[in-house]
């Protein structure tokens, strides 16, 4: 299992994406998730509550004989997880990623070629988890990114 989720190794001649500082449109639509996040923790956003709202909103869409569209949840814990890793790691922080025609919302450190995609990574595992993943994940998420930004710049062996 990929501990960051992120689609390119550091240094990948592959990776032809370019990261952005958030417009502005994009600036409201990651604060509309976290507000809804931060209402429904009581204003208490650690990785512990924010794991235990997953926990309850995950359990209650896989028992649901309908499921609706999971999206805005996968986008509210995706930008749970982003925050909680930018809080984390120092010189993180929000970017618009595009490559080709595709755009995500990552992480980055200014000076790095590390992106993380939290969204992305809630998406990838939404529906297939089990209770506790959210706030394992974020420890695993920040420890692996400390881990890369740590890394000398020729280093890229073990990744994945």
């Amino acid at each position: 299992m990929d501990l960051l989720p992120s689609p390119h190794t550091p240094g990948d001649d592959e990776r032809t994406g370019r990261t952005t500082a958030l417009n502005p449109a994009e600036q409201v639509w990651a604060a509309q998730h976290r507000e809804l996040v931060l209402e429904l923790c009581d204003g208490d956003v650690d990785e512990w509550t924010v794991g235990d709202l997953f926990d309850r909103v995950h359990g209650t869409w896989l028992e649901s004989d309908e499921r609706p569209d999971p999206s805005p949840l996968i986008h509210a814990f995706g930008v749970a997880l982003g925050d909680l890793v930018v809080r984390d790691v120092p010189g993180m922080d929000w970017v618009s990623y595009r490559e080709d025609d595709a755009m995500a919302l990552a992480l980055s450190r200014a000076g790095d070629p590390l992106v993380v995609f939290p969204i992305a990574s809630v998406e990838e595992h939404w529906g297939v988890v089990v209770e506790g993943w959210f706030t394992t994940h974020v420890h695993a998420v920040v420890d692996e990114t400390v881990r890369q930004l740590r890394r000398p710049p020729q280093d890229v062996d073990g990744w994945g």
